[in-house]
Protein backbone atom coordinates (compact mmCIF):
# COMPACT_ATOMS: atom_id res chain seq x y z
CA UNK A 1 0.00 0.00 0.00
CA UNK A 2 1.04 3.70 -1.13
CA UNK A 3 0.99 6.23 1.67
CA UNK A 4 -0.10 9.73 0.59
CA UNK A 5 1.47 11.49 2.83
CA UNK A 6 -0.12 15.00 4.30
CA UNK A 7 1.61 17.37 6.39
CA UNK A 8 0.74 15.93 9.85
CA UNK A 9 1.74 12.31 8.37
CA UNK A 10 5.00 13.74 7.21
CA UNK A 11 5.85 15.28 10.71
CA UNK A 12 4.76 11.86 12.29
CA UNK A 13 7.02 10.12 9.90
CA UNK A 14 10.05 12.30 10.32
CA UNK A 15 9.32 12.23 14.14
CA UNK A 16 9.57 8.48 14.17
CA UNK A 17 12.43 7.96 11.60
CA UNK A 18 14.91 10.59 13.29
CA UNK A 19 12.87 9.83 16.94
CA UNK A 20 12.31 13.48 17.64
CA UNK A 21 9.55 15.76 19.50
CA UNK A 22 6.85 16.70 17.26
CA UNK A 23 7.57 20.64 17.82
CA UNK A 24 11.06 20.28 16.83
CA UNK A 25 9.64 17.95 13.40
CA UNK A 26 6.95 20.73 13.20
CA UNK A 27 10.17 23.50 12.75
CA UNK A 28 11.74 21.22 10.07
CA UNK A 29 8.33 21.07 8.47
CA UNK A 30 8.21 24.80 8.36
CA UNK A 31 11.59 25.24 7.32
CA UNK A 32 11.49 22.99 4.32
CA UNK A 33 8.23 24.46 3.38
CA UNK A 34 9.85 28.02 3.42
CA UNK A 35 12.62 26.55 0.89
CA UNK A 36 13.12 24.64 -2.33
CA UNK A 37 14.44 21.62 -0.79
CA UNK A 38 16.05 20.73 -4.73
CA UNK A 39 18.30 23.05 -4.85
CA UNK A 40 22.29 23.08 -3.56
CA UNK A 41 21.88 26.94 -2.86
CA UNK A 42 19.06 26.02 -0.74
CA UNK A 43 20.03 22.95 0.27
CA UNK A 44 22.99 25.11 2.59
CA UNK A 45 20.10 27.24 3.51
CA UNK A 46 18.03 25.20 4.94
CA UNK A 47 21.04 23.43 6.87
CA UNK A 48 21.99 26.58 8.32
CA UNK A 49 18.63 27.74 9.16
CA UNK A 50 17.94 23.95 10.93
CA UNK A 51 21.52 24.69 12.62
CA UNK A 52 20.03 28.36 14.17
CA UNK A 53 16.35 27.54 15.02
CA UNK A 54 16.97 23.99 16.41
CA UNK A 55 20.56 24.47 18.14
CA UNK A 56 22.08 21.68 16.36
CA UNK A 57 25.93 21.27 14.80
CA UNK A 58 26.51 20.64 10.67
CA UNK A 59 26.33 17.26 10.99
CA UNK A 60 23.09 16.65 12.71
CA UNK A 61 21.40 19.42 10.42
CA UNK A 62 22.47 17.71 7.08
CA UNK A 63 21.31 14.03 8.79
CA UNK A 64 17.79 15.49 9.09
CA UNK A 65 17.82 17.14 5.64
CA UNK A 66 19.01 13.61 4.19
CA UNK A 67 16.00 11.76 5.90
CA UNK A 68 13.41 14.41 5.40
CA UNK A 69 14.48 14.65 1.71
CA UNK A 70 14.35 10.92 1.36
CA UNK A 71 11.22 10.84 2.81
CA UNK A 72 9.39 13.15 0.24
CA UNK A 73 11.19 11.17 -2.24
CA UNK A 74 10.04 8.42 -1.82
CA UNK A 75 6.96 9.44 -1.68
CA UNK A 76 7.11 11.21 -4.84
CA UNK A 77 8.28 8.09 -6.48
CA UNK A 78 5.30 6.31 -4.98
CA UNK A 79 3.03 8.82 -6.82
CA UNK A 80 4.37 8.63 -10.34
CA UNK A 81 4.54 4.92 -9.70
CA UNK A 82 0.79 4.66 -8.75
CA UNK A 83 -0.65 7.96 -9.90
CA UNK A 84 -4.42 6.89 -10.00
CA UNK A 85 -4.36 5.33 -7.08
CA UNK A 86 -6.44 6.26 -3.84
CA UNK A 87 -5.52 7.18 -0.37
CA UNK A 88 -7.86 3.94 1.03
Amino acid sequence: MVMNLNKTEFINELSNTLSYSEDKCLIINEILEDNFFLSKKNRDKIIDELIQKLEINHEEAVMIYDVATKIIIKEIKDKLRHPFRSRN
